[in-house]
């Protein structure tokens, strides 16, 4: 893409494997900076993007499975995104604004079956992009969310090795197959694109078609 991140700074949580690591290839490509919070300020001065990216998933029912597990996802993927949010915006504002993003996922969109957690969690995460998204704005700080389809990555490891698994998945897919990771290296930075100033409270559907057909 052609955009132009040189010099902002950006943090992305989650940036070590999977879909995060493809968003941080795709800030780093474009020049932005990677550092925490408060390192980001004391060394660049300023936090100009984030993207809260981390989560996981773990299998459970709403009858028979364990609170724990419930409360444990939901704690990682929903809090986790609240207080990241909490951390960041003060640093944002001080910088006169800037663009955060959350993952959420298509799980955000619709229900499933085996586990209850990570769709109540990627749920709330949309509706709290929103929200912040309002919160937000009077401080010039975009606020919008990705969701991935079926992607393979470390996480999503055991369901795309089933062979049913991924065979019923890519047959309710359009493009017939899963996204590597590469494919969202550009779309982190094509939020953060400075154009876009009245894009905000969004959730950009990166899926090949799977929650429309």
């Amino acid at each position: 893409m052609d955009l132009d991140l040189k010099g902002k700074s950006v943090l992305v949580t989650g940036g070590n494997r999977g879909i995060g690591l493809g968003i941080a290839l795709g800030f780093a490509e474009e020049g932005a900076n990677e550092e925490a919070v408060a390192k980001t300020v004391e060394r660049f001065g300023a936090l100009h993007i984030a993207h809260l990216n981390a989560g996981i998933a773990k299998a459970s029912t709403v009858i028979d499975g364990d609170i724990a597990v419930f409360d444990q996802v939901v704690a990682v993927n929903l809090r986790g995104v609240y207080l990241g949010m909490r951390a960041i915006a003060p640093a944002m504002i001080s910088a006169g604004g800037g663009s955060l993003i959350a993952t959420a996922s298509v799980a955000g969109l619709r229900g499933g079956p085996g586990m209850p957690s990570y769709y109540a969690s990627k749920h709330g995460v949309v509706g709290l992009v929103k929200a912040a998204a309002i919160e937000f704005a009077p401080h010039k700080i975009r606020v919008n969310a990705i969701l991935p389809g079926w992607t393979i990555t470390e996480m999503a490891a055991v369901g795309y090795q089933n062979e049913k698994f991924r065979n019923i998945t890519t047959g309710r897919t359009p493009v017939r197959r899963w996204a590597e990771p590469a494919e969202f290296e550009e779309v982190g930075a094509y939020l953060c694109d400075p154009s876009l100033t009245f894009h905000t409270g969004d959730s950009l559907t990166v899926d090949g078609g799977y929650t429309i057909f």
